[in-house]
């Protein structure tokens, strides 16, 4: 049976995971992403949402809202992937007995929404990037991979149990 995470409406496939969600709290003004998860080569830093603001709202008040939250999911990346990185140098506690840390892995930034058409992912995709791309030290030294898609294609994914059918598990392992 796979270990599971329940965020923002999704069972997450939590197998080899560390979740820093919970880890966290001791340090104050420190966001983090729900929890990472070691799988093959790539350390996914997962992020869940159930609401959004609509990029394609133009209502004044709708886009500083919007970038508002670009802006806090990136510093739960980064502030996610500093604490990851901390750890790993033993510069803050152990990860949990249970988590094998990766090596020699590709970073995946995801975001997963519940409930969200996959074509309003692509906006806060390129978004994200862009965002991502003004700490030089993100884009040019971790070089991460962002990942925006919906329940349905998460499901797909296997990063998440259709909560429609929790015995049903996706074979598929692709990121891109």
């Amino acid at each position: 049976m796979a270990k599971i995470i329940t965020e923002s409406g999704m069972n997450f496939i939590a197998d080899n995971s560390f979740h820093i969600e919970k880890f966290h709290t001791k340090l104050k003004g420190i966001k983090t992403v729900e929890f990472i998860r070691a799988k093959g080569d790539k350390l996914l830093f997962m992020e869940a949402k159930s609401s959004f603001p609509n990029p394609g709202n133009p209502q004044l008040d709708n886009i500083p809202n919007f970038q508002s939250q670009v802006n806090d999911i990136c510093e739960k990346f980064i502030h996610s992937l500093n604490l990851y990185a901390s750890i790993a140098i033993g510069v803050n506690e152990e990860f949990p007995p249970n988590f094998k840390p990766a090596v020699k892995v590709s970073l995946v930034f995801v975001l997963i929404f519940y409930n969200f058409e996959q074509e309003w992912c692509i906006p806060i995709k390129k978004a994200l990037e862009t965002q991502l791309k003004k700490s030089k030290c993100i884009a040019k030294i971790w070089q991460p991979t962002v990942l925006v898609i919906n329940h349905e294609k998460a499901t797909k994914r296997n990063l998440i149990i259709d909560s429609k059918n929790n015995a049903k598990l996706h074979t598929s392992t692709s990121f891109h």
